[in-house]
Formats: C-alpha cells, sequence, structure tokens
C-alpha cells in the first residue's frame, strides 16, 4: 500500500505540540520584550540626565543655582542648546517626549553637589 500524506492522529499531533510550544515560549517572550521595553526607557532617563549635566555645567552661573533650590530644565531647551540630539521616543508608550518634559536639577550647598531627576515613568507600578 502506497501512503501519499499523513493520518489524522499524526496532524493532530503535531498541532498539539505546536500548542503545547507557543503556551510555554509566547508569555516569556512579552516578558523579555516589556524588560527590554523598560532597560530602554531608563537608558533614555540617563541620556536625558546626562545632557542636563552638560547644559548646567555650561551654564551653571547663568541659571543662578542657590542652596536647595529647584530649577528645572525642560527638554526643548537641552536641545535648543545642542546638549541632546535624536529621537526621543518614551519606549513604553512609544509616544514621542513632550518638549516641556522637565528635568529637576537641585543644588545642596553641604556636598556641593548638584542632583538630578526625571520621571519618565519607567518602571511598572505594581
Amino acid at each position: 500500500m502506497n501512503r501519499k500524506g499523513f493520518t489524522l492522529i499524526e496532524v493532530i499531533l503535531v498541532v498539539a505540540i505546536i500548542a503545547l510550544l507557543s503556551l510555554i515560549l509566547i508569555p516569556n517572550v512579552l516578558v523579555l520584550i516589556d524588560k527590554e521595553k523598560e532597560e530602554a526607557c531608563t537608558e533614555l532617563e540617563n541620556n536625558i540626565i546626562g545632557a542636563t549635566k552638560m547644559y548646567v555645567e555650561n551654564n551653571k552661573y547663568e541659571l543662578g543655582f542657590s542652596c536647595d533650590t529647584e530649577k528645572y530644565i525642560t527638554v526643548s531647551t537641552l536641545i535648543s542648546s545642542g546638549d541632546l540630539k535624536g529621537e526621543l521616543i518614551n519606549p513604553k508608550t512609544n509616544k514621542e517626549l513632550a518638549n516641556n518634559t522637565k528635568v529637576t536639577v537641585t543644588y545642596n550647598c553641604d556636598k556641593r553637589e548638584f542632583t538630578y531627576s526625571i520621571d519618565l515613568q519607567c518602571k511598572e507600578e505594581e
């Protein structure tokens, strides 16, 4: 007898194996994608803070910092000064970063150092 195809049981078995592998792999891949987006968002935060550090270093006297007061530097200011370049898309939301996004800069007189913070909401709320 010459067989020219698969039996129904063989086809069902192959489909069942593919479905089982999909059940195992797809959730893991989705978790990895979310972790990558979170890391990319954190890297964007670090890049913006790095650009802000350069901007503050170049303009600290014009900005007039006093002890423990907060100053806000906007993304548009960083772009226009040339300290920040490239596409500014939040990887978590896939939306372009607003030009009025602010970096908070505080000068601590006791330690004689600046602190920088920006919140792009990169971490998942739990």
